[in-house]
């Protein structure tokens, strides 16, 4: 369930979602695959990965980043990237104790309703909710948008807009009109190409739009209904 999510997110990766998840333990092959990351962290670990790994940690130039990249391996990286596995114990402690009275699973039989465990290797949703697996999907699916960059204004307000349901509502008053009041910011989200601009947009996802997403963590509430087989009905709320 939830600790079997974890350990993707520390130690075995997942490559079913999309983007694939790269394991802490082994690093990260560029800064997206970081961000990505620790957009899915806040997911499982509902919001409390920042407990260990604040956003400004994950800055370029803060001297954690850089640890965490494979560009940079060494038995330094490495031995950074080992203690925050160990250190993140704790927080997914933590999620664990608060997410069981979020959720609830009811698996059915033909008998009728029981609570015998369903395997979490066979369920495809993030904490085996379909309401955490929407969240996890909308913000990934945010992130890419936000790294590509935005053909014109029109596709960035609307983007914007968009932010209401992968952030649960939680999305900062007036963002919109602080981009556009920001004419280097707004450059950089409409410059689709140059590698300063894929920065300066990195450095936004952190600082702006990353703490939104662990407060949607926080704050989302699912359960669902599966079947003894482990496949997930439709039904889902938040």
């Amino acid at each position: 369930m939830l600790d079997r999510d974890q350990d993707r997110l520390l130690y075995d990766g997942d490559a079913r979602r999309e983007p694939p998840i790269q394991p802490l333990t082994d690093g990260f092959d560029d800064v997206f695959y970081a961000l990505s990351w620790y957009q899915a962290a806040g997911i499982r670990t509902l919001g409390n990965v920042e407990k260990v790994i604040e956003p400004s940690d994950m800055m370029p130039m803060s001297g954690l980043l850089e640890k965490l990249l494979t560009v940079n391996d060494g038995r330094e990286s490495e031995y950074v990237r080992r203690r925050l596995v160990e250190q993140l114990d704790s927080a997914c402690d933590l999620a664990y104790r608060q997410f069981r009275p979020r959720a609830s699973e009811r698996v059915e039989t033909d008998e009728g309703e029981t609570w015998s465990d369903v395997d979490p290797d066979v369920e495809s949703n993030p904490l085996m909710r379909p309401a955490f697996r929407q969240l996890d999907q909308g913000q990934a699916a945010a992130l890419i948008d936000l790294w590509t960059g935005f053909k014109d204004r029109e596709a960035l307000g609307r983007w914007v807009r968009n932010l209401s349901t992968p952030t649960n509502g939680e999305k900062p008053d007036g963002l919109l009109d602080e981009i556009v009041g920001n004419p280097p910011l707004l450059d950089a989200l409409l410059e689709q190409d140059a590698e300063t601009a894929k920065v300066t947009r990195y450095r936004f996802g952190i600082a702006v739009v990353m703490p939104s997403f662990l407060a949607a963590a926080r704050t989302l509430n699912g359960g669902e209904r599966t079947d003894s087989s482990g496949a997930t009905h439709g039904a889902w709320k938040s």
